[in-house]
């Protein structure tokens, strides 16, 4: 997500000094789509939160070099935000989020900055560029969309795997990623177990751990890592199942990042659901869970 920080964190000085009165046109735009589908193709990492109930996490996300918390006040003006962050050099990042942004003198603040000029969209509607920041954006009182290039992708947008449907249910952050295999393959080796791991893709979710004041914070989560065939996924659940027991009995003391990242991969027995391997966590707040998508993220 190196990419995506810088331009997010541009997004909010504007957010802050300005205001915009809501786009018309882009709501009608994306009237049917929600979602990932307002997302473009072919990203690496793509990502939704319902902001405020993953806050802990989110605060704790390194993303490019730099913390959630840096974010603080974009992330207090939205409700959820979705992105896809891509690995190349043609295309960084779309994003769209949903809040309580500032809703005039907007237009004045763009078209009176140099920096800034008005540009038309392939689908025909206006946004702000600046070349200087390589940030697009369409912001109304109630919806932003940037990118790095045009805004507005145009239909259907991405489509979601088949298993993520069922996994958000209930989820306050969830999303997969392509081609995972060198991140997670760079855990696995850290624990000493001699296997890489022939994944295609990462499904994940994560989801309140209850409710009231006790389990403020505490998340559980679910990663679907899905391999080329059904005997490949069998094979990992039995290397899991018998890396489970020899994990057990190792003292991580003085390691606590790599004991957190036990309990995740470890803690709980894999299943095997088709070509996939299935690990749960037990619960977590949402420090630790930050540290593991910081540490999977190769972006």
């Amino acid at each position: 997500m190196k990419n995506f920080v810088p331009v997010m964190l541009t997004l909010f000085v504007f957010l802050a000094a300005c205001s915009s009165s809501p786009s018309a046109m882009a709501e009608v735009f994306y009237a049917d789509r929600s979602g990932f589908a307002l997302m473009g193709e072919g990203a690496d990492l793509y990502v939704t939160a319902r902001v405020q109930q993953v806050r802990p996490i989110l605060d704790s996300l390194s993303l490019g070099g730099m913390t959630g918390a840096e974010l603080k006040d974009f992330l207090d003006m939205s409700d959820t935000l979705t992105a896809a962050v891509y690995d190349g050099e043609s295309r960084r990042f779309f994003a769209a989020a949903a809040g309580t942004f500032p809703s005039t003198r907007g237009g004045l603040f763009f078209s009176a900055s140099k920096d800034w000029e008005k540009k038309v969209s392939a689908s025909g509607l206006p946004y702000w560029y600046s070349e200087k920041s390589r940030l697009s954006v369409s912001l109304g009182a109630k919806n932003a969309y940037l990118s790095d290039g045009d805004p507005f992708v145009p239909a259907p947008g991405a489509q979601s795997p088949e298993a993520l449907a069922e996994m958000q249910k209930g989820a306050g952050l969830s999303g997969w990623m392509e081609n995972p295999a060198l991140g997670i393959n760079r855990i696995i080796a850290a624990f000493g177990v001699p296997i890489e791991i022939p994944l295609d893709r990462l499904v994940f979710a994560v989801y309140p751990a209850g409710s009231g004041m006790d389990a403020a914070g505490q998340y559980t989560a679910a990663l679907r890592l899905e391999t080329p065939t059904t005997a490949q996924a069998g094979a990992l659940v039995r290397i899991f199942t018998l890396a489970k027991i020899g994990l057990a009995l190792t003292d991580f003391n003085g390691h606590r990042d790599m004991e957190t990242l036990v309990r995740v991969f470890f803690s709980q027995n894999p299943r095997q659901d088709g070509n996939a391997m299935v690990l749960t966590t037990g619960i977590m707040n949402g420090r630790d869970l930050a540290l593991l998508f910081n540490t999977i993220s190769v972006y």
